[in-house]
């Protein structure tokens, strides 16, 4: 389906919006594009510093991933997210990992941050998503060695992703291969890419993962199902947004056959309404919103 067997992913450089569909969406393969989005303000203005100025009392949210507990959330303010942040880049010994602020609806808490990403590439989504586009976008915010385990995206969305501060290294495997990658749940895989255990995880020897840095100014494109392993390498600030084509949504609804949850079906289903059956994204978000906080 996706990735041949090679070990590497393809990287382009400014890819039209025909090309980015017909060749990676429509074909559902991954692909990193350069040079799409080198003239954002962002990359001179976003640091911690930045963040912290624009809203030091702004309320967020961070995760710790654990094995043992799952997804733990800490609460605290962008000022303190950041002071820790700096406290553990500045250590000599790099313990005492802060918390992983993941999936954090920051345009939609700071909307100036909005201008600082134009032109944003809106003809890479389908045309009713450019409604208000922002409103999708989640950020990363963290500390070097940050890391989110191995997963795929909880409602089987494509996934755009743009780097903006310091590297992301990427671990994907693609979906047929999660049947090696010893499932926990809906979408999270037991298996660490970094440092497999082949004797508890015998079955990994026959997946094929591919393993590629992200940089700032990349664009990385997975796409539905796409299991992925992430590590930051710096201190690094990111966005994605998961979106879905008429193809997709309707695909996604199937998925409750295979274990998806209700409630991941019933944000699918949002979707299907608006692009299958072409109700206004101004009518569906007010019910959608909800998935942009919810940890699944």
């Amino acid at each position: 389906m996706i990735i041949s067997n090679t070990n590497e992913i393809e990287r382009r450089y400014k890819l039209t919006s025909q090309e980015f569909k017909s060749n990676y969406v429509n074909c559902g393969k991954p692909v990193v594009i350069s040079g799409a989005i080198k003239n954002w303000e962002s990359f001179d203005k976003w640091s911690l510093e930045y963040l912290q100025n624009l809203s030091p009392n702004l309320k967020i949210y961070a995760k710790k991933f654990s094995s043992k507990k799952g997804i733990e959330l800490c609460s605290l303010t962008m000022e303190k997210y950041v002071e820790l942040i700096k406290e553990y880049e500045e250590s000599n010994q790099k313990t005492n990992l802060p918390p992983y602020c993941h999936d954090l609806p920051l345009f939609s808490l700071i909307p100036s941050l909005i201008e600082d990403v134009q032109p944003f590439p809106l003809d890479y989504l389908p045309k009713w998503y450019r409604y208000k586009w922002w409103r999708y976008c989640q950020f990363f915010i963290g500390a070097s060695n940050s890391l989110t385990p191995l997963h795929f995206d909880c409602l089987l969305t494509n996934n755009i992703f743009f780097q903006l501060v310091g590297r992301k290294e990427f671990t994907i495997l693609i979906p047929e291969d999660g049947k090696y990658c010893y499932r926990k749940g809906w979408r999270w895989f037991l298996v660490n890419p970094e440092n497999p255990d082949f004797n508890k995880y015998p079955d990994y020897k026959n997946a094929r993962p591919i393993k590629f840095i992200v940089n700032p100014g990349d664009i990385l494109y997975m796409p539905p199902g796409t299991l992925h392993h992430v590590r930051s390498l710096d201190m690094s600030i990111s966005f994605n947004i998961d979106w879905h084509t008429h193809k997709s949504s309707l695909k996604a609804m199937a998925a409750i056959k295979k274990g998806m949850p209700v409630q991941n079906l019933y944000y699918n289903f949002l979707l299907t309404m608006g692009l299958v059956f072409k109700v206004p994204p101004q009518i569906i978000f007010k019910f959608y919103k909800s998935y942009l906080n919810y940890v699944s």
